[in-house]
């Protein structure tokens, strides 16, 4: 059993046998559910940072992936001889995992940038649940379940009313066209990383490989964080630090190594549903901690969200394979 579900089993134990049974059964989704979670405060931080350092998002992204690779330094250090073999077996998925997962972070960033937040995290979080759908009936060859459908036909029109339909928005779009195609690029990128990560994360720790992966994406964003903008420079004082600490240690190096045990025993197309989760939880946070106001558009939108990932924890739990980190 994951060493990430210790504690969590520790708790589960001391509750009521028929909860504890739901809450084990469902493992997966709760990892990937708080991956989406701890994902959902980057953006409320970013905003912050920028606002106040001037740094660049390419070069937050940097940071944020450069934290958790520091973070994680010591799980590589005690990787044993037989992980790393298992690692140099897919050293090619392993790089290409790590490069995707800078790739589509700064397009999605450059996305925002040219077309604004809404579009972007509408065409790139939206266009990722779709095109798993599409790839997992296409693998198996069966169409996906009328409940599989419905319930991201839910989620997709809830991100929809959230993203599209703000009580203000301050959003320009510079390159419309060009934004579009980064948010594009995005999704999909997100979408094939998760399915290699999904292969991944079944011969590999999910610790390892988030180090790896974070190592190898904070090195691919590195030339473009130095050269766009104003570089990696900033002021730094104790605020920003603990800041950029905690969204490298918990919504990077934490919330991966979720992500990735998560994906162990949940089908990717459920998985990226459930990352909505993400979007979510920034509006909350920004209507809380920021004293932004939400729409009605954006309430009806919220309920959906919600709605479409209590669907997916009330369904029956298919059998799991249990596999050792």
């Amino acid at each position: 059993m994951s060493n990430l579900w210790a504690l969590p089993m520790f708790v589960f134990r001391r509750t009521p046998a028929s909860v504890a049974r739901f809450l084990d059964s469902r493992r997966g989704l709760l990892s990937v559910s708080a991956a989406a979670a701890l994902w959902g405060t980057t953006g409320v931080i970013a905003q912050h940072l920028h606002a106040r350092l001037g740094l660049s998002v390419l070069a937050i992204s940097f940071y944020r992936l450069a934290v958790a690779a520091v973070v994680l330094a010591p799980v590589l250090i005690r990787t044993s001889r037989l992980q790393w073999r298992s690692v140099l077996d897919h050293r090619v998925g392993v790089v290409a995992s790590g490069v995707g997962l800078a790739a589509y972070q700064a397009l999605y960033y450059l996305a925002v940038t040219w077309v604004g937040v809404s579009v972007a995290t509408l065409v790139s979080l939206g266009l990722a649940p779709v095109a798993l759908i599409v790839v997992a009936a296409a693998r198996d060859r069966r169409r996906p379940t009328p409940s599989t459908l419905a319930i991201a036909g839910f989620a997709l029109v809830g991100l929809g009313l959230v993203s599209l339909f703000p009580a203000h928005s301050h959003s320009s779009a510079p390159h419309p066209t060009l934004g579009v195609l980064a948010a594009v690029g995005s999704g999909i990128g997100y979408a094939a990383a998760t399915l290699l990560t999904q292969h991944l994360s079944r011969h590999t720790s999910a610790l390892g490989l988030t180090a790896l992966t974070s190592t190898i994406g904070a090195l691919s964003l590195l030339p473009c964080a130095l050269f766009i903008g104003s570089g990696l420079t900033f002021a730094a004082d104790t605020e920003s630090l603990l800041q950029l600490g905690f969204i490298g240690a918990g919504a990077t190096a934490l919330a991966y190594a979720l992500f990735y045990a998560g994906l162990r025993t949940t089908p990717s197309e459920i998985s990226s549903v459930l990352t909505l989760i993400e979007p979510l939880t920034a509006t909350a946070l920004a209507v809380v901690l920021l004293s932004e106001p939400m729409s009605g558009a954006g309430i009806v939108g919220s309920v959906l969200l919600l709605a479409a990932v209590a669907g997916l924890y009330l369904r029956p739990a298919a059998p799991t394979v249990e596999l050792g980190v």
